[in-house]
Parts: C-alpha cells; structure tokens; sequence
C-alpha cells in the first residue's frame, strides 16, 4: 500500500461512480488536508465519528505527519473512485506484542454512499495490514446507534464479540460501544506470509528478552541463513543459525513494510523499529514443512 494503489474493479457503482468503477486506498498525503477536514465536518458525516476525532487542520495535518513517519503502527488513507477522493480510513496500533490493531475513522463522503465502496475500500486495507504488516488480530468499534457501520462490519467479515454498555455520552445521552474482529485465520493468508510474520514476532520477542533459544525452532535442520550487504555469515544448519543469533544478537526489533510471493519464495520490505520509517532492505524467505529453509537478509539503502 503506502504510495502505492492497489485497485480492483468495481461493477456495482452506476450513477455516482459509474459501471466497473475502480476503488483504491493510498496512504493519505498534505494535499488531501482539505479534503479530509470537509469530509469529517460534513453533517452527514460528524454524528458517527468518535468524539475524540481530529476535525481542525491542524489536528488532521498532524495525524497525516505521524501516518508518514510511522506507517507499521499508524495510518490515515484515503478511498478514491476513478482517482477521485471518495472516503477516508485509518487504524493504530493497540498491542505490538501481539500484533493488534484498531480500526476507525471509516467515512465515506455521501456522494458515494450505497455502492458499497466502503466494503471494498475495507478489505484492502484488512489485506494491508494482515498480508503486508502482518497484524494478527484487527478489531473496532461502532455506536450502538449506527447500524448502518455495522452491517457494513459484517459484510466485511467481522464478527461481533460483544458491547460496552453506556460507554459513551453522545448526541445528549448514553449510547453503547458494539465490538467486532476479525483474526488472520479469517481471511485468504498464503501459508508462507503467516509464516514470515510469525518468524518476525517471535525475533522481536528474542530482542525484547534477550533470549534467543525460541528463534532455531522457526529453522529446518538444514535451513540456511545468508546476509546481502553486510560482512556476516553465511550459516548452515539450525545449530549454526542459533550460535550466530547468541552470539551477534540483533539490537532492535524488525517492522515490514510489505510483503510478495514470488513462487514458493516470499519477499519483505523491513525496516528497524527505532526508524518505523525508514525501509533497511529485504527479507527473503523459503518454506519447507511449515519452517524456514532458506532465510535471505539484504541490507539496502533506502
């Protein structure tokens, strides 16, 4: 995703988008400031937002700034139709360890309501942050009074787990917090992406307690390790691979920017937690039986 645009095709759109409309979710830029600030000031819009949204400039220019300069923790995107801006969305992270993260600030403008591009700007953006990211669990809540977001939650395959009774003082009173989730399990994942992922956890557990034991489990017996761009390894064999990890442990925890399947290899963008903005090279993986083959590492200028 991020300066990219993914697109898919979009039949059901007639009047306002027109037949085989095409829908696309791009990280948000400081041109769309403006954009942004009408859409959630517009009176359609305002009532079903949290009370806590950013509404003003500045507000809104900050959140686009942060998104920028942290985007595997942050962001605010943009829906465009036919590459016109249609909507808005945006999601946080709620836990690091355990790959959550929170959904909000769905709107679209009303001039495109009821072609459903709420639902196909949604599952790109549920494909970024599973596939590209690799978060786990994605989760958010809606007003009880906004049925309307809800079906729209369920059309999207979100399930919902339960609700905040009285959470929250809006319009004059007291309204209801609906839960809803969805966890990798639940969407189309290729077997080596969640594999990449849950490899990338488990070494971000390793620097975070110093412990690095659980790493070589993630390794076959004859995996090979190799680096591109520093003079480290190669390493053959999961008893190597632990040894060099004890003794030259990496420092800081590992973030990816986007992930691709090329045949039975899949290939990472990653970058370092203490620059989530920065790309540092390439992760390239190859699976065999559930377990990591073949581990290439590059190390690039971004």
């Amino acid at each position: 995703m991020a300066d990219d645009r993914p697109r898919l095709r979009f039949s059901s759109c007639e009047r306002t988008c027109g037949p085989a409309a095409v829908i696309s979710v791009r990280r948000a830029r400081p041109d769309d400031v403006d954009f942004l600030v009408e859409l959630v000031n517009h009176e359609d819009v305002q009532p079903f937002l949290g009370g806590r949204a950013g509404r003003d400039r500045d507000a809104i220019a900050a959140e686009i700034d942060r998104s920028q300069g942290n985007p595997t923790s942050y962001g605010r995107f943009v829906i465009e139709v036919d590459g016109e801006r249609a909507g808005a969305m945006g999601f946080e992270e709620d836990n690091r360890r355990s790959r959550i993260a929170h959904l909000e600030r769905l709107a679209v403008h009303p001039d495109y309501r009821g072609h459903r591009v709420s639902d196909e700007a949604a599952r790109q953006l549920q494909r970024h942050l599973v596939r590209d990211l690799g978060y786990h669990r994605l989760q958010l809540e809606i007003y009880g009074f906004n049925e309307r977001a809800q079906r729209h939650a369920e059309r999207v395959g979100f399930l919902r787990e339960g609700v905040r009774r009285q959470a929250y003082w809006r319009h004059g009173g007291w309204v209801d917090g609906a839960l809803f989730a969805l966890v990798r399990d639940d969407l189309e994942v290729p077997a080596a992406i969640g594999l990449l992922h849950d490899y990338v956890m488990v070494h971000n557990e390793c620097v975070r307690t110093g412990d690095w034991q659980p790493l070589a489990a993630w390794f076959t017996d004859g995996a090979q390790l190799a680096f591109e761009g520093v003079p480290v390894g190669p390493f053959d064999g999961r008893d190597e691979i632990a040894a060099a990890y004890a003794a030259r442990p990496p420092d800081d925890e590992v973030v990816i920017f986007e992930t691709e399947e090329r045949g039975e290899e899949v290939v990472a963008r990653y970058g370092w937690l203490r620059e989530p903005g920065k790309r540092a090279g390439r992760m390239l993986v190859t699976p065999r039986d559930g377990k990591i083959d073949k581990l290439i590492v590059t190390f690039e200028e971004d």
